[in-house]
C-alpha cells in the first residue's frame, strides 16, 4: 500500500523477506550454478584429456598432450573466463548475508557455514592461480607472432586468472572473518568490526 507524506514523496510496501534476502538468494544461485558447471567442465576436460589435446609449439609442430597436462589445456580456460560468476554470486550473498537480521539460537551455525563457503572459495583461488600458471608458462602454446600475440597470451589470459582470483581471496577473507557485530558501547570491539 502507498503512503504519501507532506513532500509529496511515497513509499511503497516491501515483501516480507526484503531486497537483501532476494540478494542473498541470487548469490547463492549463481554459486551453485558455477559450481555445478566446473564440476561438469572438470569431467568433460577429464574426457577430452584422455583421447588427447591437440596443442601447437612454439616450432609450429602440432603435438598431443594427455594426462593432467591435457586436462589443464582444456579446463583451464573456462575457469578463467567463468569465475566472474563465482565473484558475483558471492558479492551478492555477502551482501544480503551482512544485511539480513539472523536468530540468535542460528547464528553460531551460519557463521560455520559461512566459513565452509570462505575456505571453498580459497580452493578455487589456489585452482585458478595453480592452473593459470601452468597454462600459460608450462603448457605448448601456439607460436606467437608480433608483439600482440605475445601480450594476449602471457599478460591477457593469465590476467584473466590472477585478476579473478585475486577478487575472490578479498571475498574469501571477508566469509573467512565475518562475525557478530559488537553491541552499542561495548568497549571490546566496536559496531560493525569483524571478528
Amino acid at each position: 500500500m502507498e503512503r504519501k507524506n507532506e513532500d509529496g514523496l511515497v513509499s511503497v510496501d516491501t515483501m516480507r523477506r526484503g531486497f537483501f534476502w532476494m540478494l542473498m538468494l541470487i548469490g547463492m544461485v549463481l554459486i551453485v550454478y558455477f559450481t555445478l558447471s566446473m564440476v561438469i567442465n572438470m569431467v568433460f576436460a577429464a574426457d577430452l584429456a584422455g583421447d588427447g589435446v591437440a596443442a601447437a609449439t612454439e616450432g609450429g609442430e602440432t603435438i598431443t598432450i594427455h594426462g593432467i597436462s591435457g586436462w589443464v589445456a582444456v579446463f583451464s580456460p573456462w575457469l578463467a573466463l567463468n569465475a566472474y560468476l563465482l565473484t558475483l554470486g558471492t558479492i551478492f550473498f555477502g551482501i544480503g548475508y551482512v544485511m539480513t537480521q539472523k536468530k540468535e539460537d542460528k547464528l553460531a551455525v551460519s557463521l560455520f557455514k559461512m566459513r565452509i563457503l570462505g575456505w571453498s572459495i580459497v580452493l578455487v583461488v589456489l585452482l585458478m592461480v595453480v592452473l593459470g600458471t601452468d597454462r600459460i608458462f608450462f603448457l605448448p602454446s601456439a607460436a606467437k607472432e608480433g608483439a600482440l600475440a605475445w601480450i594476449d597470451w602471457y599478460i591477457f589470459e593469465y590476467l584473466a586468472h590472477i585478476v579473478w582470483a585475486g577478487i575472490l581471496a578479498i571475498l574469501a577473507v571477508f566469509f573467512l572473518r565475518v562475525g557478530r557485530r559488537a553491541p552499542a558501547g561495548d568497549e571490546e570491539g566496536q559496531a560493525g568490526k569483524l571478528d
